[in-house]
């Protein structure tokens, strides 16, 4: 009796490693104030590098509002790596315009 315990601890370990059992990400949005864009070119510039991070699922730049609203994955990218995309565009993330969200799935 006491093996298969053994064994059930086991599969069960093995499968959170290797993903099979779903772990709760969140995906939270955050809008961060983005200065220098005098154009649509900039904000897409802005948008594009956002868009090819690994983690992100959504993003809107506004060089009217100077602005960037990205919705992301917690578990792959942090807001701090989102600015640094934005700073290495050429362009200067100064702050959060609003406080992320945070939106649990399974």
């Amino acid at each position: 009796m006491r093996s298969r315990q053994t064994i059930s601890v086991i599969i069960f370990m093995l499968a959170l490693v290797v993903g099979t059992i779903p772990v709760s990400a969140a995906t939270r949005t955050v809008t961060i104030r983005v200065e220098g864009m005098t154009c649509e070119g900039c904000a897409r510039s802005v948008e594009r590098a956002l868009r090819e991070t690994e983690g992100v699922l959504e993003a809107r730049v506004s060089f009217e509002k100077g602005e960037a609203w990205i919705k992301y994955d917690d578990q792959k990218v942090t807001v701090a790596r989102l600015r640094e995309v934005i700073n290495s565009t050429g362009f200067k993330a100064v702050g959060e315009k609003t406080a992320a969200k945070k939106h649990h799935r399974r």
